[in-house]
């Protein structure tokens, strides 16, 4: 025989779990309507399920308390990866696929690296030449190498960028990696006729 089970008892077990009862008690094994009192969801767990810990409050803020339990355990590992890649992290760990606002210590430049690519090799892209580049930052650069540009900056550090040239007039279309690596911007005026 079955003991009977106190309705305001049933429901203090319930609040004890963080679930606020919406309806009367139903009994031991029957979906009981509830809203979580932490995130205000809306679930139906069974009062024996509660009563026996197998379901210890609503299980939408069980399964983010736990990613977030995941993601805490991983980051003291991720920012040991990004360190030993030379990387010192300047805000907490976003996830491994998300990029990460760092400072590359070899080049002191900010960059947004994700953790897996790291992970799988990847360096600073801004020391490889492939990082985006400011256009204020480019036309200065051109400037300093005495090129007047003609039209806004490509975007991209290896493609040809129509510029005219302060010493001689002529226009030209140097690269800024080309002026980056001391090349010259202007062909006539480095080369000139012998």
């Amino acid at each position: 025989m079955s003991r009977r089970i106190d309705p305001d008892a049933a429901a203090a077990v319930m609040r004890a779990a963080g679930l606020e009862p919406l309806e009367p008690y139903p009994g031991w094994s029957a979906a009981w309507a509830c809203r979580c009192l932490k995130s205000a969801h809306r679930i139906a767990p069974t009062y024996g399920s509660v009563r026996s810990g197998a379901t210890s409050g609503c299980r939408r803020c069980g399964r983010a308390a736990a990613a977030a339990r995941k993601l805490a355990a991983g980051s003291e590992r991720a920012e040991a990866d990004m360190r030993g890649a030379g990387f010192q992290p300047l805000e907490p760990y976003p996830g491994a696929a998300a990029r990460w606002r760092c400072r590359h210590l070899a080049c002191g430049r900010v960059v947004h690296p994700r953790l897996f690519s790291v992970r799988a090799g990847s360096g600073c892209l801004a020391c490889a030449g492939r990082a985006p580049v400011d256009a204020a930052v480019a036309e200065a650069e051109l400037r300093a190498a005495g090129m007047l540009p003609l039209v806004p900056f490509p975007g991209r550090v290896r493609t040809p960028w129509p510029s005219r040239c302060t010493r001689c007039g002529r226009t030209g279309a140097p690269s800024l990696n080309n002026i980056r690596r001391g090349q010259g911007a202007c062909v006539p005026c480095a080369w000139p006729a012998r």
